[in-house]
């Protein structure tokens, strides 16, 4: 799910940009910033809008009619507030459902075909399905998403357990 970090107290904490209408999850500690969700799947993203009258900059550059689509690790300043935003998401294993019209994606691992009822992992960077199977009734273990630290195509962290793999003080000449 996505995010929007900002420093309190020499520490980076991420609030989460929650599905749906327009939020304010970052209002609560700025006022006036507005961060909204849209699309699903590799066609997900988030968008800063800003009422009339309110300034912001992101990466640098004026926020122009008050709309900006967000990029993962874009840099927001607002006031004295710096802000930045990740796409990142947590990977999950839920039970693959192929979409009507759409064949079934082929895992990159083990090559073999992701079915309905499979139980896997959509790679929230790159939008690939891996297998993530546990062993049973004499099938064995695919567990194809968790077998290296990293997606083999865009780096996004594997771990299971919900941990940010992006935090702002890994940007070079950021953080404490």
């Amino acid at each position: 799910m996505s995010s929007v970090w900002r420093e309190v107290g020499g520490v980076w904490q991420p609030l989460t940009i929650p599905e749906g209408l327009l939020s304010q999850a970052a209002a609560v500690e700025v006022v006036g910033l507005r961060f909204l969700r849209f699309g699903t799947g590799n066609d997900r993203g988030a968008a800063l809008l800003l009422p009339p009258g309110v300034a912001a900059r992101v990466n640098g550059r004026p926020v122009l009619a008050g709309l900006r689509v967000l990029e993962h690790k874009d840099e927001v300043i607002f006031g004295r507030s710096r802000l930045f935003y990740s796409a990142e998401s947590t990977p999950i294993v839920v039970v693959f459902c192929r979409e009507e019209g759409v064949r079934s994606p082929t895992c990159p691992l083990c090559r073999g075909p992701v079915r309905d009822g499979d139980q896997a992992v959509q790679c929230p960077g790159c939008g690939r399905w891996f297998h993530q199977t546990d062993a049973a009734e004499g099938k064995p273990a695919k567990p194809c998403w968790t077998y290296a630290p990293t997606c083999r195509f865009c780096n996004h962290p594997t771990a299971l357990g919900g941990e940010a793999g992006w935090r702002p003080e890994m940007e070079e000449g950021h953080g404490r």
